[in-house]
């Protein structure tokens, strides 16, 4: 059973839009390790034509990384369940397509070269990551790349941030692995779990 931090993730977040706006900053991290942001959005879009379709779920404000995507030429379409976080990228960045829906029920129908999952996925539960999983992938052309953070093995964590406790739910490596694999999707070797 998970934790109840679990269950108000979406809450959290909308009650605590300004705080998340005001520590997320505008500018991509450029840390040492796996965390450089940069990096992985290099890496992410490398070989992409200007204009190629990202569908960045759990984008927040939209900001670093949506807005990093847009400068970078790419079209986005940015998913989150926050509205006070919505209506933030709406504001700042009127060059993407920000929609309020949670990653859970509300995917577009459409393909796109990219699907990002940065620093929300694992917000799920290990239990909901195996549904979503399939339905990221299946939004991804052929030859485009889905891109999310997770944890390095099978498990919940709780962590605090702003006063409340703060989840973080993942698969195994292997788990993550064979689902991707059986969803169609070649898996090349990431950052701190492998996957």
């Amino acid at each position: 059973m998970s934790h109840p931090a679990a269950d108000r993730i979406v809450g959290l977040y909308q009650d605590k839009a300004a705080d998340w706006i005001r520590d997320r900053g505008v500018v991509l991290r450029r840390d040492e390790g796996d965390w450089n942001e940069a990096a992985w959005l290099d890496r992410f879009t490398q070989g992409w034509p200007r204009g190629a379709r990202v569908l960045d779920v759990g984008c927040g404000s939209g900001w670093p990384m949506g807005a990093a995507l847009l400068e970078r030429g790419f079209e986005v379409i940015g998913l989150d369940a926050s509205p006070g976080l919505i209506a933030h990228a709406r504001k700042t960045l009127p060059g993407g397509d920000w929609r309020i829906g949670d990653m859970r029920d509300a995917l577009p129908d459409d393909a796109f070269h990219g699907v990002l999952a940065w620093h929300s996925l694992f917000h799920l539960t290990p239990e909901a990551q195996t549904a979503v999983l399939p339905a990221l992938a299946a939004r991804v052309t052929p030859g485009g790349r889905l891109m999310f953070t997770a944890g390095p093995a099978h498990g919940e964590a709780i962590g605090e941030w702003r006063g409340e406790a703060l989840y973080h739910g993942s698969l195994a490596p292997e788990a993550y692995r064979a689902a991707l694999t059986e969803a169609g999707l070649a898996v090349e070797n990431g950052g701190g779990n492998g996957v």
